[in-house]
């Protein structure tokens, strides 16, 4: 038998509060987006073709990825191994999926200089899609995203590191990794929301595992009150813990990743729910096959969940994952 979707129910929650709740917030969270390279030169003018069997169950009102390119026309790259860009038209298909909040600080978003992350920013603007982590200057960039859906306020950071494209206070970049500034933000945004999702672009590629100075930066921004972290950069899945009632994802892995040949593969998604009571947290396997997402059959999902769970038990508190089954 095929099912639907095969979800991972990741917390200790009250599930009763929220899932009785009648107007309930959802918010989905991915790894890795790059629409550049292989997908490019596969999907060409079909801009629908990429989210052609993505169907959630459930409707949403948040859904975020990490953004891992350039939105630009520019052929002036810097000087690197990699660089990923996508034409202005691939916005359509962030639109078509339903994406309507990108991180931007990573390593791959100032591969065409300053002027490609001002592009970047002028095109997302165009599109209707809100970014954290870039920004005119390090204010700017350091300047938290708010939505307010159904009487919740979610508030939402971004951080890469301090390198070559930081954010200064007079120059265009990303918003540099540094726990002081982290810190601080979350602090301030604790005033203004009532949920705090903090994105990190960090560790090492293709490690299982974090290190512990991404624990231990984890654990002091949930400290300072941040209520979800969201890790990428690793390219593959990493463990989820819980810290003081915060869920921290190290790693979410690629979602839709151009940047290689490899167009099928596992995954999963993040999704939270926020009604009464603790969020409720799900992970939700995800199979892309040919470039496009669609929810695992139940086998798949299995192994999936079986990889979380065991990159899970370094934690000194992981999250109880509990598969659930839905036809």
């Amino acid at each position: 038998m095929r099912f639907a979707e095969l979800t991972v129910l990741c917390s200790i929650m009250s599930s009763v509060l929220w899932c009785q709740s009648q107007d309930p917030v959802v918010m989905v969270f991915a790894g890795d987006v790059t629409l550049a390279r292989h997908i490019e030169t596969a999907v060409g003018e079909k801009t629908e073709y990429i989210f052609q069997r993505w169907n959630p169950v459930k409707p949403f009102d948040v859904f975020m990825v990490n953004l891992e390119n350039a939105i630009t026309t520019s052929d002036e790259k810097i000087e690197k191994e990699f660089n990923f860009k996508m034409p202005p038209k691939f916005l359509r298909i962030l639109q078509n999926g339903g994406v309507n909040i990108v991180n931007a600080a990573n390593n791959h978003l100032a591969d065409y200089g300053r002027s490609g992350i001002y592009e970047t920013m002028r095109n997302l603007d165009s599109a209707g899609i809100q970014y954290v982590g870039i920004g005119k200057n390090l204010r700017d960039a350091r300047k938290p995203i708010l939505k307010t859906v159904r009487g919740k306020t979610i508030g939402f950071l971004g951080y890469h590191g301090g390198d070559t494209f930081a954010a200064t206070e007079d120059s265009a970049g990303l918003a540099p990794r540094f726990q002081g500034f982290i810190v601080e933000d979350v602090k301030k945004l604790e005033k203004q929301a009532d949920y705090i999702v903090v994105n990190f672009h960090w560790g090492t590629e293709l490690e299982e595992y974090p290190e512990q100075w991404q624990i231990d930066l984890a654990h002091r921004v949930v400290e300072a009150g941040a209520d979800l972290i969201i890790g990428h950069h690793p390219h593959i899945l990493q463990g989820i813990e819980r810290y003081r009632g915060a869920t921290i994802a190290y790693s979410l892995g690629n979602f839709i990743f151009g940047g290689n040949a490899r167009h099928t593969y596992d995954t999963a998604v993040l999704k939270v729910v926020l009604a009464g009571g603790e969020p409720g947290v799900e992970l939700m396997p995800v199979s892309v096959i040919r470039w496009q997402p669609q929810f695992s059959t139940a086998d798949r999902g299995e192994t999936i969940f079986n990889t979380v769970r065991e990159r899970s038990t370094i934690f000194q508190e992981s999250l109880v994952l509990t598969p659930i089954l839905v036809k």
